[in-house]
């Protein structure tokens, strides 16, 4: 390997960690991958940096699966991309060192161009990054099985294959169709009838409709009991995000990627771009949820220049959170509630703020534009716990004679 641009630009690597508020134990780990780099990397049997971190695993005789090989691997790779692109660690950059192969490029040229003709014709449209990303893994799932099944052309598929990928053996798997479908469409115009051919030999799944798991009134007086507990172990940012979510029905990644911009605090509201629809969003921020972002702003966010207001502060240099699940789960725990495994997800709270609403004779065009949904149709699969308006529509069974064991069981 050809070591002197490290050599030389080596202390402009540390001294931007150091700028930047890495962590020591951070720095530490560049610093031993330089200095491996330097030692070690100059040697005529060494010719790459993946060469060079596996003698390292070896020779310390490090297991794979523990935590020292993959921090080598990160620490390594930021090396290597500095050294070899100039380009300085960044918290959400992947090193680009000894990365999976990802399934786009285990495809073959055909079925890549299928795949970048959708990408193409899709953001032309009015669909969403987020739709058009899910689509995309879908369509190259999809391709990929087809052609470990050995079809390596459109033409060349059969209906067994196309009916192995949605039956597992067991059930069918539902979720793929709609999604794949938009995909094959667009490939019409490049491949024609073959394509309209397999189209035609896809099952027809039957659409299946399952009760939500609602939050009960015992379980939602709970959950709001606790997040104004001030004795409890929840941290504050736990109670921002978890009263973020009761409150507002807001989806967990508007949650995760709100900013202080998106907070007008003298008008007493959140406006925001919804990541799912790209639609704007405008929605009341009570005084409960405004003390509880504010608390955790003055209280307990560590300093950082990080736009986001939810960041993690385990780890310099401090980021935005990835999920907010894991902090609705410490709501939950200290409540007591669902521990049983049963969903503690932040759709939960979405799903029980519209069925309160129902409940309360709110109209449902009104709903849906608290929810962010683009249509009122999606407020359709909340019905299901809307108790009270169920209960209307029942029908007596006191003429109808129903067998003592029936009741009994």
């Amino acid at each position: 390997m050809n070591v002197s641009n490290l050599q030389e630009n080596y202390p402009l690597l540390l001294e931007y960690m150091r700028n930047n508020g890495y962590s020591s134990s951070r720095i530490y780990w560049i610093q031993r991958c330089i200095e491996l780099v330097l030692n070690e990397g100059s040697l005529p049997e060494i010719t790459s940096y993946e060469q060079l971190y596996w003698v390292e695993i070896k020779y310390h005789g490090y297991k794979e699966n523990s935590s020292v090989p993959e921090t080598l691997r990160s620490a390594l790779g930021n090396v290597k991309r500095f050294d070899l692109e100039g380009i300085y660690p960044q918290p959400n950059l992947q090193n680009g060192f000894l990365t999976k192969v990802k399934n786009y490029d285990l495809l073959n040229n055909e079925y890549k161009s299928i795949i970048d003709h959708y990408l193409h014709t899709a953001k032309l449209g009015n669909k969403t990054v987020y739709t058009i990303n899910k689509e995309r893994i879908s369509g190259i799932f999809f391709l990929l099985h087809l052609q470990k099944a050995g079809a390596q052309s459109i033409s060349e598929v059969t209906e067994r294959q196309v009916l192995d990928f949605f039956f597992d053996g067991e059930k069918i798997i539902r979720t793929y169709k709609n999604r794949i479908t938009p995909i094959l469409k667009a490939a019409i115009t490049l491949y024609g009838e073959p394509v309209r051919k397999l189209l035609s030999v896809f099952p027809i799944i039957p659409k299946s409709y399952h009760n939500y798991p609602y939050l009960t009134q015992s379980e939602s007086e709970k959950f709001r009991i606790w997040l104004e507990e001030e004795n409890s172990q929840l941290s504050l940012l736990d109670k921002a995000i978890a009263t973020l979510a009761y409150y507002t029905g807001l989806r967990g990644t508007d949650i995760s990627s709100l900013t202080q911009e998106n907070i007008d605090w003298e008008k007493e509201t959140i406006h925001l771009v919804q990541s799912k629809t790209g639609i704007e969003l405008t929605l009341p921020m009570n005084a409960i949820v405004g003390n509880a972002i504010w608390d955790y702003l003055i209280y307990e966010r560590p300093k950082s220049t990080e736009k986001y207001i939810f960041i993690n502060g385990f780890r310099r240099p401090y980021t935005k959170i990835n999920s907010v699940w894991k902090y609705l789960r410490n709501v939950f725990r200290e409540a007591g509630v669902r521990q049983n495994g049963n969903r503690i997800g932040v759709s939960i709270f979405r799903h029980h703020l519209a069925t309160t609403l129902l409940g309360n004779q709110v109209p449902s065009p009104v709903i849906s534009s608290i929810l962010g949904h683009t249509s009122p149709e999606s407020i359709n699969p909340y019905v299901d716990a809307d108790l009270e308006h169920l209960r209307e529509c029942s029908i007596s069974i006191e003429d109808y004679p129903v067998a003592k064991e029936a009741l009994e069981l």
